[in-house]
């Protein structure tokens, strides 16, 4: 992505120093992402993205906050029931892909892909949702600085 596509890029308190991108359409967040350390900074440039950066910045002090900003995903009908199904998962207390798969009358594979394409992380959680032995993968990897990010953010939620 180019940086100049994004409504706010925000530093945050993760290990490794990385960023958060925010990218509004209208009134809501339609993409985010973690960005390494060496992003730009950027300053919210609308109404949403100051509303996104506050949800943000709130959750990394109060993670079992919910955040208030509208969220406009584009995906699949299957993907937004998933979305939609982890914004539901209580922070602090993450299910399994076999657990919500079984909620949703899906698959484990199928919730996992439906995770991996999510375009608005931490807004919508899917690092709530872990293997039945082990983390799993969070951000298309299975090991690696994406799986301490979600090490991470499972640690804060369970710690508060």
């Amino acid at each position: 992505m180019n940086d100049a596509g994004w409504s706010a890029v925000i530093a945050t308190p993760l290990p490794g120093g990385w960023r958060y991108g925010i990218r509004c359409e209208g009134a809501g967040v339609s993409e985010s992402e973690f960005l390494p350390a060496s992003a730009p900074l950027r300053a919210p440039d609308t109404d949403c993205a100051r509303r996104a950066v506050a949800d943000v910045q709130h959750y990394f002090s109060a993670p079992h906050s919910h955040p208030a900003t509208e969220l406009l995903p584009r995906g699949t009908p299957f993907q937004q029931r998933v979305w939609q199904a982890l914004r539901d998962i209580p922070p602090g207390l993450p299910c399994t892909y076999g657990e919500l798969a079984r909620r949703l009358g899906s698959s484990a594979r199928a919730v996992a892909g439906a995770c991996r394409a999510n375009p608005v992380p931490l807004l919508i959680p899917c690092h709530r949702v872990v293997a039945a032995h082990g983390a799993g993968g969070y951000m298309g990897a299975t090991e690696g600085e994406p799986l301490r990010l979600k090490n991470w953010l499972l640690n804060h939620e369970a710690a508060r």
